[in-house]
């Protein structure tokens, strides 16, 4: 959705806040936050580094900018810029639409990866932002925005699979079974995302056994409302 967030269930001899070795706590990661210390130099690409340095909170919640749905489409504004500069899109010339700031809603990705291949979708949206685009025009967008929502699914994936892969050894199971709650725009309206998701979080995690859920609360106190409600049904169905 607009940003990023996840819970997870600790085992309590993990938790050094609080006494007691028995039961578990839900722990909530603000992972949103994750690179404010350089952990994602290296993944950082130019265009993320814009939208850090122009938004309110520069240097900060870095994960939750190449994730969040408030961020997806001024990321692919920035790359059709970059293409547009160098003469590959649009004959080489923008919009003044194009240009400016957060024009290029996360709504548009999501419709032109939905165009059912007559392009007709995608070209209805670029004349919107007063372009002509050709045909070639209309597959490279589609290919930016497939690539930009590709990356987010795939980040996102990662961090993931990284909680469930601790949960995992915490418990010292060769096989863990658990039961995942997912919510957000991008997660339910994007036609791919989720798929893209799915798959990579459970490439990244063998020795898993994942179910999603798809809930319909947020980040934050919602985050561990899920967290909490995935864990309670896992309970009821045996897992």
């Amino acid at each position: 959705g607009t940003g990023c967030n996840a819970c997870y269930m600790e085992e309590m001899h993990n938790v050094e806040l609080v006494e007691g070795d028995e039961g578990r706590m839900c722990v909530n990661t603000e992972w949103g936050a994750f690179g404010a210390s350089g952990e994602l130099d290296e993944f950082l690409l130019e265009y993320d580094r814009v939208v850090d340095e122009t938004s309110l909170n520069p240097g900060q919640q870095l994960y939750e900018k190449i994730i969040g749905g408030k961020y997806m489409g001024e990321i692919v504004r920035l790359v059709l810029l970059k293409l547009v500069d160098e003469n590959l899109l649009f004959n080489g010339e923008a919009s003044e639409k194009l240009k400016t700031c957060g024009t290029f809603e996360t709504r548009f990705v999501s419709q032109i990866e939905s165009d059912s291949g007559d392009r007709k979708q995608i070209y209805n949206i670029l004349t919107a932002f007063e372009l002509l685009p050709s045909g070639t025009d209309c597959d490279i967008v589609r290919m930016v925005c497939e690539s930009v929502s590709t990356r987010a699914a795939q980040m996102c994936s990662a961090g993931l699979a990284g909680v469930i892969n601790r949960m995992r050894e915490s418990r010292s199971q060769d096989t863990l079974k658990i039961t995942v709650g997912v919510d957000g725009s991008v997660y339910k309206l994007h036609p791919s995302f989720k798929d893209r998701f799915h798959a990579t979080v459970r490439q990244l995690t063998p020795g898993c056994d994942i179910t999603f859920i798809q809930s319909e609360e947020g980040s934050g106190r919602g985050a561990a409302l899920i967290s909490a409600v995935a864990c309670k049904m896992a309970c009821m169905i045996g897992q």
